[in-house]
């Protein structure tokens, strides 16, 4: 059994009440009610009792100090007075977090519900554990419930919470609709098969010479599939190798144990993180790069404990990478995800890139069997996320070029949002929805190859046509950790809005994707193929399956990429040492005061 939580925490003597808050307490005694979101139980019919050992993984919050949303919406928007000026960790915890009491009683609530591998953050803000679904209805003081919906089962409280805890802000993890899984499905692409070296492949994105000196990217994986050394050793001295590249600054980093297994959606034995690191040390080969290991794919993990665990590492991450999609968003956010997550807004607020991945789905963003519709994936739909799209690197005529990511098995997520457009979203070149037409978040923000042109080694053996939007989002990781190296601190791209800054100020540091794929897809929409039928079957031929457009509440064809900024490649591919050269030079981005 793992337990973690802060050494401050040790010699501590909880209160008897505080130890056994879910036994007995006075009367009187501090509590929270918390509403759940159920935004994802829609059109689910509620059934009987949940099954007592099912595991549900807590996360419980405090409010913050002061306001940490306000600041983090501030300082999000690269207009802002406080975007230049992002805190430290340790004044990040001075003026938000909480006091150890805070903590301590955290630590005590958990142990004495019966959670195992519990965590406490530094700064008390944060906490969680794992329990079961029968020590988690004595803890919280509600029953919990089956829904379905098909082949779909769901676990989620019938009520809402009771936490014997003041100051609680939300509790994260009791809705268990769908398991999170990795982005990076392995499909194995069979067109453009240029399977590029890495030199090649930095080539296309004009990398910048030198990048990633004393940046430090992080990347959140999951604890069942762990990388092969021995693969990324391969990848750092093979032919066209990034200059400078050393296995030496790969760290691994266990947060929980896991044995393989394929609840991410495969076992592919250590194949997608050696796809993430090596595509970020592709881009940012003098970074520092960690892969955290913890636990992200079971039901009900939203993510936000494994990247607030990221952020309280000694040697925090200047990036931090996200390569999953945790769910669709029907809803607005807050309806099926609740409330922004703190390590969301700490990132923000401290100046730490964080980029996600917008799906493999095509215009479902994340496909869940029964519900036929487009949508975007959280937490790529967040505005305090710079969301990755994928894209099909290749070559037309000798010239580097780029089209969406559509194999027609799996496709790049992106489209519009139900949740406000932020101020911030805008481009000097074309939109293809107008302000005035469309007012909510539009994703991705930036794009990468998705199709696997990158060429990895996996036990050994070269291969590429894996990928997947995770390997984008590692790719644009290492590309920002690249820049950052190379530019003023007060010019370093933090948020999404500095990717539409720097498109303001110079629109010649991306590649535009506007062209169709060797399939002649221009978009990503799913053309589902006809089922297939058994030998000898004499029935009526099943019809071939409708597409699933995306955008499809604005228009009927769905969206396409095309000049400018669209809903399937965002503003485009972004180009290093362009970005690098227009940073420099740029006065726009000094200090306001």
């Amino acid at each position: 059994m793992l337990t973690r939580y802060s050494s401050r925490w040790l010699g501590c003597a909880a209160a008897a009440c505080a130890v056994f808050f879910t036994l007995a307490c006075p009367a009187g005694a501090a509590s929270t009610k918390v509403a759940v979101p159920l935004g994802l139980l829609a059109g689910m019919t509620p059934g009987g009792a949940a099954d007592p050992h099912a595991l549900v993984h807590i996360t419980i919050e405090y409010a913050p100090k002061t306001d940490l949303d306000a600041l983090a919406v501030r300082m999000s928007d690269a207009a802002a007075a406080e975007h230049r000026e992002p805190l430290s960790a340790d004044a990040f915890a001075a003026r938000f977090g909480r006091d150890r009491r805070d903590g301590t009683a955290l630590a005590a609530f958990l142990h004495a519900s019966g959670a195992r591998d519990v965590y406490v953050a530094a700064d008390s803000l944060v906490g969680g554990g794992v329990l079961d679904v029968a020590h988690a209805q004595r803890a919280f003081g509600v029953a919990f419930r089956t829904y379905t919906a098909g082949t779909r089962t769901a676990i989620a409280p019938a009520g809402p919470l009771t936490v014997p805890l003041a100051h609680v802000r939300a509790v994260r993890g009791t809705v268990l609709v769908t398991t999170p899984r990795l982005d990076a499905v392995p499909t194995f692409t069979l067109f453009r098969g240029d399977w590029y070296t890495p030199d090649r492949f930095r080539e296309a994105y004009d990398a910048a010479p030198s990048g990633g000196a004393n940046e430090r990217i992080t990347i959140v994986e999951d604890g069942s599939d762990r990388v092969d050394r021995a693969d990324i050793a391969m990848f750092a001295r093979g032919e066209g190798a990034p200059p400078g590249a050393n296995i030496d600054r790969i760290t691994e980093h266990s947060v929980t144990v896991k044995a393989a297994s394929s609840a991410c959606g495969r076992d592919d034995r250590g194949q997608e993180p050696a796809l993430d690191a090596d595509a970020a040390m592709t881009m940012a080969p003098l970074a520092n790069i960690t892969l955290q290991y913890d636990d992200l794919c079971s039901p009900g993990v939203d993510g936000s404990l494994a990247l607030k665990r990221a952020l309280d590492a000694a040697d925090a991450p200047t990036v931090l990478v996200f390569p999953f999609s945790i769910g669709p968003t029907w809803t607005p956010i807050a309806q099926s995800y609740g409330t922004p997550p703190i390590a969301l807004l700490e990132a923000i607020v401290r100046g730490i890139p964080l980029v996600a991945s917008a799906g493999d789905d095509g215009a479902y963003g994340y496909h869940v069997p029964g519900v036929e519709k487009a949508s975007v994936v959280y937490p790529c739909v967040s505005s305090f996320v710079i969301c990755a799209g994928g894209t099909q690197l290749g070559e037309r005529d000798g010239v580097f070029d780029e089209a969406p990511w559509n194999d027609n098995e799996h496709a790049t997520g992106g489209g519009l949002s139900m949740d406000p457009r932020p101020a911030w979203q805008s481009a000097k070149s074309a939109f293809e929805f107008s302000d005035a037409f469309v007012k909510t978040r539009i994703v991705p923000d930036l794009s990468a190859d998705g199709s696997g042109h990158l060429r990895i080694y996996w036990h050994g053996y070269g291969l590429g046509g894996v990928g997947g939007t995770s390997e984008s989002a590692a790719l644009i990781g290492g590309q920002l950790a690249a820049i950052n190296s190379l530019v003023p601190g007060v010019n370093r791209m933090s948020t999404a809005s500095d990717i539409y800054a720097l498109d303001a100020l110079a629109p010649t540091a991306f590649r535009d994707i506007q062209r169709e794929n060797d399939r002649g897809y221009i978009d990503n929409t799913l053309r589902p193929r006809r089922p297939v039928v058994p030998k000898g079957y004499r029935g009526v031929i099943p019809p071939i399956p409708s597409p699933v457009n995306g955008c499809a509440l604005v228009q009927n064809t769905g969206c396409s990429a095309r000049v400018g900024f669209d809903a399937v490649s965002g503003i485009g591919s972004i180009k290093e040492q362009a970005a690098v050269d227009a940073l420099r030079l740029s006065p726009r981005r000094q200090k306001t005061r």
